[in-house]
């Protein structure tokens, strides 16, 4: 067994770390405004929906759950403990931190570019789901008009940090400091 107490961490390794953490309270922060708020997001939905002539079960009737329940919050969930663990292993200095950071971060940048795809074509879907009689812009306002203000720029915010981070943190593993750390 390897003594990691007695070597010094290299920053990039710390700061890869502290990443990592941040990366892993970040993805949170989508299930718990759901949670929070999907009730009242899922009535002002159904209100647009009503006032535009459609039925309030349309978007159910499609398979779209409004609510942070069940499997929409499997991914976050899973996301942030994954991602909390290789942060420990890496900051603990053990080397399959590292190599599982280095196979699984990418994994994380690919959901988010996903993510942001989805966010960017999400009007235009649901535009396709509801038809053209509907105005999903409208619906997503309805929606949006739920939640606070500063929690819409936090998500956004979110999504352009774990980008980031997922991009940081592999740089970071790869530089020769962090090679060399857990080499030894």
């Amino acid at each position: 067994m390897e003594n990691t107490e007695s070597r010094i961490r290299p920053r990039t390794v710390t700061i890869a770390g502290v990443l990592q953490l941040l990366f892993a309270l970040a993805f949170l922060i989508a299930p718990v405004a759901g949670l929070v708020y999907g009730a009242e997001v899922k009535t002002a939905i159904e209100a647009e929906l009503v006032r535009q002539g459609l039925s309030p079960t349309i978007l159910t009737d499609h398979g779209i759950r409004l609510d942070e329940g069940g499997y929409a919050l499997v991914l976050p969930v899973a996301t942030t403990v994954i991602a909390a663990i290789l942060a420990w292993l890496n900051l603990a200095g053990r080397r399959a931190g590292r190599i599982l950071t280095l196979i699984i971060q990418p994994v994380f940048l690919a959901l988010d570019v996903f993510i942001l795809a989805t966010q960017v074509t999400r009007v235009p879907t649901f535009q396709s789901i509801l038809g053209e009689t509907a105005d999903a812009q409208a619906i997503f306002d309805a929606a949006g008009r739920v939640y606070p203000a500063w929690l819409l720029a936090v998500s956004d915010g979110r999504l352009v940090f774990t980008l980031l981070a997922s991009l940081t943190v592999i740089v970071l593993l790869l530089l020769p400091s962090a090679r060399a750390y857990f080499r030894k």
